[in-house]
This record gives C-alpha cells, sequence and structure tokens, in this order.
C-alpha cells in the first residue's frame, strides 16, 4: 500500500480531521505552529488544509503538533484507537449482514432419481 493510499484511508483522514480542529481552537497562525512543532510551514499547510489532497500524517508529526498545541498526544492516540475499532466492529457487522443464507442443496442421488422417475412417466 503507496503513501497515497495509506493517506486516503480512514484512520489517517480522522487523524488529518483531528490536528485540523486542534489548530482552530488554538488560535496560533501556521507560523506559530511551524516554529514551535518543527514542522516546515508548507507541511502544515498541506495537512491543515481541507482542500489538499490526502496526506499521510505520520506519528512523529502528531506527536510534534500535540505538544506544540500544548495537547497530551496520548489523547489523540486513545481517540484514534476507539475510531479504529468502531469502524472494524461496523466493517465486520456489515459483512455478516451481507452473508447470504447457504441454498438447500439436494444430495445428487436425489436429483438423480427425481430426474429419472419422470424421465419414465413421460
Amino acid at each position: 500500500m503507496g503513501q497515497r493510499e495509506q493517506a486516503s484511508d480512514p484512520i489517517n483522514v480522522e487523524a488529518t480531521k483531528m490536528v485540523r480542529r486542534a489548530f482552530l481552537d488554538s488560535g496560533l497562525t501556521q507560523e506559530k505552529l511551524s516554529q514551535a512543532s518543527g514542522i516546515p510551514r508548507s507541511t502544515l499547510a498541506n495537512i491543515l488544509s481541507p482542500y489538499a489532497e490526502p496526506r499521510l500524517v505520520h506519528v512523529s508529526q502528531l506527536v510534534r503538533i500535540a505538544i506544540a498545541l500544548d495537547l497530551d498526544a496520548r489523547d489523540w492516540a486513545g481517540d484514534l484507537q476507539a475510531f479504529e475499532r468502531k469502524r472494524k466492529v461496523g466493517d465486520l457487522e456489515d459483512r455478516r449482514a451481507r452473508k447470504k443464507a447457504t441454498p438447500m442443496v439436494q444430495k445428487r442421488a436425489a436429483r438423480g432419481r427425481s430426474g429419472k422417475s419422470s424421465a419414465k412417466e413421460k
């Protein structure tokens, strides 16, 4: 799986949303966040833009951004874990719901007898 596919993965999209919400709540500028986190402003702009292509957010970036925003990265990790567990349970339930009932199958001998008797009757 390449970076593009990973960037579009629901858990990464959720992580990006969490970073965006925290950034908006902080009142910092991208430049100030860049200085505080040590992440280039252009990289932050790509992460924070809701219009940019999905971007893979690395764990080190999440932790550095959380520290710069005076947040605990473990809270984000816990939220992402809960998100992924909920998503996996939902996927499993969807697969179970889509599973069709097994059709009744006649044994070969029973099929053969019914077919032969009707042929003799004609």
